[in-house]
C-alpha cells in the first residue's frame, strides 16, 4: 500500500470507504490489517513493486524468468518504464499474454499505475478483458468463472507445483518491510511459471476464439 500521508483527500475518501466495507464483512478483523488490504488490492491507493514474467520456447520447455522489482514507491516509475521497454521489443510478433484473474485484477493494476506516472504502454493486448475470449490475454481463471478457484487449486488439479510455499500474496506487504524484495521476486516469478505451466496443460481445452467484431 501506499503510505497514507501521500493520500489526497479523494484517496482518504476512497480509502475510508472500502475499509469501513472491509470491516463490515469481517467485524472481529484488525483494521489496521484490514487497512493495509484494501490499500494493497486497490490501484489507486497502492503500488507495483514486482512484476514477473516468463516465456515458454517453441519446444514448451520454460525461459527464465525476468522480473521488473521496487523497493518503495518512488522506484515504481523505473520498475514500469522497465517493463514497457522490454514488452514494446515485442511489438512484431503475435503474443498470447497468460494470468491467472488478470483481466479482474493484474490488468487493471498495471494500466492505472502507469497511467499515474503518465506512461503509455506500447502495446494494449496485454489489457484485453474480454471474459469469453482466449487471446490475445487468456486469463485462465475465465475457465471457472462460476467457481471460486485459486491458482493453487488448479495447480493441485493439475499436477503443477504450487507457488505458494515460501510465502504468498499476503506476506508481499511484511516482506517489503523487513527488506526482502528477493523473498517477493521469488514469489512472483514461482507464480508466474506455476501460471504458465498450467496454461500448458490446459492448452488443448482452451476455445482460442475471436472477440466478435462489432456490426
Amino acid at each position: 500500500p501506499l503510505p497514507e500521508s501521500s493520500y489526497s483527500p479523494a484517496q482518504h475518501r476512497r480509502h475510508t470507504m472500502l475499509l469501513q466495507s472491509e470491516l463490515a464483512r469481517d467485524p472481529e478483523a484488525d483494521p489496521q490489517a484490514a487497512s493495509q488490504k484494501v490499500r494493497s488490492l486497490h490501484p489507486m491507493l497502492g503500488w507495483i513493486c514486482c512484476i514477473s514474467v516468463v516465456g515458454a520456447n517453441p519446444d514448451g520447455s520454460l525461459r527464465t524468468p525476468v522480473s521488473f522489482t521496487a523497493a518503495g514507491p518512488d522506484e515504481e516509475e523505473a520498475l514500469l518504464r522497465a517493463f514497457w521497454d522490454r514488452v514494446g521489443r515485442l511489438e512484431r510478433y503475435r503474443v498470447t499474454w497468460v494470468t491467472f484473474n488478470g483481466k479482474a485484477f493484474d490488468a487493471e493494476f498495471l494500466r492505472t499505475r502507469s497511467l499515474v506516472w503518465e506512461l503509455i504502454p506500447p502495446r494494449l493486448d496485454l489489457f484485453d478483458d474480454y471474459l469469453y475470449g482466449f487471446h490475445p490475454h487468456c486469463d485462465l481463471k475465465c475457465l471457472w468463472r462460476r467457481s471460486a478457484v485459486r491458482l493453487e487449486d488448479v495447480c493441485d488439479l493439475l499436477g503443477v507445483p504450487s507457488p505458494k510455499q515460501e510465502m504468498n500474496g499476503d506476506g508481499v506487504c511484511a516482506a517489503l518491510q523487513a527488506g526482502d524484495l528477493d523473498a517477493v521476486r521469488r514469489y512472483c516469478e514461482a507464480d508466474a511459471v506455476a501460471t504458465l505451466r498450467c496454461f500448458q496443460r490446459l492448452r488443448p481445452v482452451i476455445p482460442f476464439r475471436r472477440q466478435p467484431s462489432p456490426a
